[in-house]
């Protein structure tokens, strides 16, 4: 399954950190250093399994453990209308 950032969100980074602001609700969105290296990633050709991967490489955590996180994760995004499926 493949997703996409809505037209409706305005991104800044900080360095590790990063703020979501949904336009329409005009609420923000707080991301930690993992989320802000999610980020970018749901706006490309990536799957599910290629995030996980990429997280699983680039941080000290399990294949298990990054996949139920990162559902966890896009499940807030869809929620808070951040993104949507594509």
């Amino acid at each position: 399954m493949k997703f996409k950032h809505c037209d409706n969100v305005d991104w800044k980074e900080f360095e590790n950190e990063s703020v979501l602001l949904n336009l329409l609700t005009g609420y923000y969105f707080r991301l930690n250093q993992v989320g802000t290296f999610i980020w970018p990633l749901i706006n490309k050709e990536n799957n599910l399994g290629d995030i996980v991967n990429r997280v699983v490489d680039q941080f000290d955590v399990s294949q298990r453990q990054a996949k139920a996180d990162i559902n966890s994760f896009i499940e807030q995004l869809i929620a808070e209308q951040l993104i949507q499926k594509s």
